[in-house]
């Protein structure tokens, strides 16, 4: 492995791309970040990125200039983009023509589930690389402990923990600063060829459980209750999400409501060289710390 050569990374200016781009430039990776916007410069080159490349995951042309040169390719590709088996497949195809020396994949626990739209575009994504030839090494990240803090203002003033789905479903819940640990590790240490890894948290909670935890982590009654689809439709139509997106979380959230997402942790206990964060470490560190009671609202402003 060539640490000299650049680390392309895509989706850079995201939640995920941007922790990322900064975990890995402290283990010592070259990151190159490939954005869309040119307003997300600044923040990366501050978090650690060495590059900048701007294009679009659609332009054939600036993904072969943003991978040209590359050592190894990290794609996160937007959430539920419509087109993500498609760009994977070019970005593979160019990775064989380039030589890259390893394409790692960001896709998610699960991608077989049937009836998800999503998850079935990153199987494809997955084929694709596997079929490819080429080195490569596939992610499988669980739902984020991270999603509460988009609803973290409402529990605080509310007192209800709401999600759209039944509230006695499990998902390995996992933290994102333990995911963005791992990727560094991997895209920094040797050992990680050709290898598919799940990225799920320690515990199996549904909404009760958590609703359990933020009960004593705060001090006072939380309650949990499945958010009616409508009510989500609407939250998510006002925070601008596309309908097609809108729809595709609606049928997500169907298949979540009869089986939740649930993984096993010992891979990323094995790559983190400890144990994985637990849902009440998660809210005490990064919702309830002194002055960050607003975190929910820059997470969301941010995502």
């Amino acid at each position: 492995m060539d640490l000299d050569k650049p680390i392309l990374v895509t989706g850079a200016s995201g939640k995920t791309g941007q922790r990322v781009v900064a975990s890995i430039a402290k283990m010592g990776g070259r990151v190159r970040a490939f954005v869309r916007r040119p307003e997300t410069s600044e923040p990366l080159k501050r978090a650690g990125a060495a590059e900048i490349t701007l294009g679009d995951l659609m332009d054939h042309g600036s993904l072969r200039l943003a991978m040209t040169g590359a050592g190894q390719v990290l794609h996160i590709c937007p959430p539920m983009h419509p087109k993500e088996d498609a760009i994977a497949r070019t970005m593979i195809e160019l990775a064989s023509e380039l030589a890259i020396d390893r394409f790692v994949l960001y896709s998610v626990l699960h991608p077989l589930l049937e009836g998800v739209p999503h998850h079935d575009r990153k199987l494809q994504a997955e084929r694709a690389l596997v079929d490819s030839g080429l080195n490569y090494t596939i992610l499988q990240p669980s739902r984020y402990m991270q999603h509460l803090a988009m609803i973290w203002k409402t529990v605080l003033t509310t007192g209800v923990h709401a999600m759209p789905f039944g509230t006695t479903v499990r998902f390995s819940l996992v933290d994102l600063a333990d995911i963005v640990e791992a990727v560094a590790r991997i895209m920094t240490e040797p050992g990680h060829d050709v290898a598919t890894y799940q990225f799920a948290g320690p515990d199996a909670l549904s909404q009760d459980d958590c609703a359990g935890i933020l009960t004593s982590v705060l001090g006072r009654p939380i309650r949990a209750v499945a958010k009616p689809i409508e009510d989500f439709r609407r939250d998510a139509a006002a925070l601008g999400m596309s309908g097609e997106r809108i729809e595709g979380m609606i049928k997500m959230n169907a298949h979540y409501d009869a089986h939740g997402l649930v993984g096993n942790s010992n891979v990323l206990r094995w790559i983190l060289g400890r144990e994985p964060t637990r849902f009440s470490e998660f809210v005490r560190r990064e919702l309830c710390s002194s002055g960050n009671e607003m975190a929910g609202l820059k997470f969301l402003a941010n995502r």
